[in-house]
């Protein structure tokens, strides 16, 4: 299978991506900073539990979001030489 993916089109994907990890890690920023030692104190149990699934979920998807961007990288480095 032959890859006809730019440099210019993987340069996009990376700023995306980019992009991408940066929005979600600052949500998960905001969701763990409510949850912390900082947080106001006023949340139940249940709500604390559904916050802390919320920061678990988002770092497995910052994971594949890095493993990709990662993967893009590679692929870019090899077409620039």
């Amino acid at each position: 299978m032959v890859d006809d993916t730019t440099p210019e089109q993987l340069r996009q994907q990376l700023h995306d991506l980019d992009s991408e990890i940066s929005e979600l890690r600052g949500s998960r920023d905001d969701v763990e900073a409510h949850v912390g030692p900082e947080g106001d104190g006023v949340q139940d149990s249940e709500e604390i539990a559904a916050d802390l699934t919320s920061v678990e979920e988002s770092d497995a998807i910052l994971g594949v979001l890095e493993q990709r961007r990662e993967a893009v990288r590679a692929r870019l480095a090899l077409l620039d030489g």
